[in-house]
C-alpha cells in the first residue's frame, strides 16, 4: 500500500495535478466527527471500490483516501 504525505498531496495540488480526496474512515469515525477535509467524498471503507466506480471517478487521477 502506498502512502502519501501532506506535504506530498500540497505539492501535487499546487502543481495542478488531477486529485480526488477520499474520506475511508469507518462509519463510526465518520459520524461522530464534525471534521471534515474541504471537497472529500465520502467512500465507505467496506464498499470503495465499487462506490469509486459508481461515481465514475476518472481512472487517470490521483486518488487519496485518509481514514482514522
Amino acid at each position: 500500500m502506498d502512502r502519501i504525505t501532506l506535504d506530498e498531496l500540497d505539492d501535487l495540488l499546487r502543481r495542478g495535478e488531477p486529485v480526488f480526496i477520499l474520506d475511508a474512515r469507518k462509519d463510526d469515525a465518520y459520524r461522530d466527527s464534525a471534521t471534515r477535509a474541504a471537497g472529500a467524498i465520502r467512500v465507505p471503507p467496506d464498499r470503495a471500490v465499487e462506490t469509486v466506480s459508481a461515481l465514475g471517478l476518472p481512472k487517470d487521477v490521483w486518488l487519496v483516501s485518509y481514514c482514522t
